[in-house]
């Protein structure tokens, strides 16, 4: 036997068998591609296609895919409204502090007074010393007062009385006294010669209080003739030109001076203690300068201006929202 031809037989079967595997493999695998294929391309006829529904139905078997990207066109929109409502309020600020730089300046002065109400009424009805103190606030702005200041400087009194404010601090008797000017100097001046006008219009006696001090007056000349006569007597007697008699007489006289004046004094007291008197107002703080202007405040005009801006900020956006909503 030839070796060669065996080897060659043995190669040529082991080659028909790998072929022969190969071709099974093939076939299967064909086989498994046509039962995948519909029936109706055997008859060489065209698939039909998918309805919706088959259509929605893959889809939902499916696995899902990627969403498209988002259109970014809302958040832009919302950035651009972002930025202008901001320049929108930042605007207000500028404006208010503007404001305050150019609109003219007003400076102020202030003095306050202690009204002293009688001893009667500190423990009697607070609604009464309330009033009282109501009246001085109004005598204060009346034309008693602020008329004769408002010709001394050339203006009218409607004018002056914008100027001036009054009030009582919180749980006391102390009246605050404000008056406003272009310059400080203008506001001292102006607030000085209205407290001048008030003291000296409320410490003018009244009717019983000026009668008291007359009888006062006349009583303390009726001592001081009686004690120069009784002096005069005494060196009379001494000398033997008077009596001792009439000495008496001028010492009785004296003593009996002394006490109505005494008397009368007293009841001076108790006029005042009752408020009977009128009231006892003093100077408790002399005029002074405010140290900053009264108006315009910056502070206070920038947040008008914010407040403003935001006003005007919130419209913007509910403009642009019910135009964001609209169909």
């Amino acid at each position: 036997m030839n070796i060669s031809r065996v080897f060659q037989y043995g190669a040529s079967e082991s080659n028909g068998r790998s072929l022969g595997r190969e071709e099974q493999l093939d076939h299967e695998e064909q086989l498994g591609h046509e039962e995948q294929l519909p029936l109706s391309l055997g008859t060489g006829e065209v698939p039909p296609q998918r309805s919706a529904g088959q259509r929605s139905a893959g889809q939902l078997d499916s696995p899902p895919e990627d969403s498209p990207p988002e259109d970014h066109g809302d958040s832009w929109l919302t950035a651009r409204l972002m930025l202008l409502v901001s320049t929108i309020i930042l605007l207000g600020v500028a404006a208010g502090l503007l404001g305050a730089l150019v609109l003219p300046k007003t400076y102020g002065a202030r003095a306050e007074i202690l009204y002293t109400i009688g001893q009667d009424q500190q423990g009697g009805d607070p609604l009464r010393q309330d009033r009282q103190l109501s009246n001085q606030l109004v005598f204060l702005k009346s034309r008693n007062v602020l008329e004769p200041v408002a010709q001394k400087q050339g203006r009218q009194f409607k004018d002056l009385d914008k100027e001036i404010s009054v009030s009582v601090l919180d749980n006391s008797e102390v009246i605050q006294v404000e008056a406003d000017g272009p310059t400080k100097l203008a506001a001292m001046q102006t607030l000085q010669a209205v407290m001048d006008g008030y003291l000296a219009l409320i410490r003018q006696p009244s009717g019983a209080t000026l009668n008291l001090d007359t009888q006062l007056a006349d009583a303390r000349a009726n001592t001081a003739q009686i004690q120069k006569q009784v002096q005069q007597l005494t060196t009379a007697v001494s000398a033997g030109t008077a009596t001792q008699t009439s000495l008496n007489d001028a010492r009785t006289q004296l003593t009996a001076s002394l006490a109505r004046e005494k008397a009368i004094q007293t009841k001076i007291d108790e006029f005042k203690l009752s408020g009977q008197a009128g009231p006892d107002a003093q100077l408790l703080t002399p005029p002074y300068s405010l140290p900053d202007q009264v108006f315009p405040q910056p502070l206070i005009a920038a947040g008008t201006g914010l407040l403003v801006g935001v006003i005007v900020a919130g419209a913007v956006m509910a403009v642009s929202a019910r135009r964001s909503t609209r169909p």
